[in-house]
């Protein structure tokens, strides 16, 4: 009985972790660039009202970018370049 119960739930762990990684490989669409561009310029403006250190803005900004393109449900960028 035992045996059957573990069985049970290796097979439900494994569906839930391919389902999982199924979900994780569906790409997220690219957000248009004037999208990124006005983020960009929103996160400046933060950064420039919050007084960051100059060598703490490329950080924030590209964090910030990411952070409201996931929420937007668009793929997140490598950098604001």
């Amino acid at each position: 009985m035992q045996s059957s119960r573990l069985t049970h739930i290796t097979l439900v762990a494994m569906l839930i972790s391919s389902t999982a990684i199924s979900f994780n490989a569906v790409a997220l669409p690219q957000a248009p660039m004037e999208d990124v561009l006005s983020l960009k310029g929103a996160c400046q403006q933060i950064a420039l009202e919050d007084q960051l250190p100059e060598n703490e803005v490329a950080t924030f900004l590209l964090d910030c970018v990411n952070d409201q393109l996931t929420e937007m449900g668009y793929e997140r960028v490598a950098s604001l370049d």
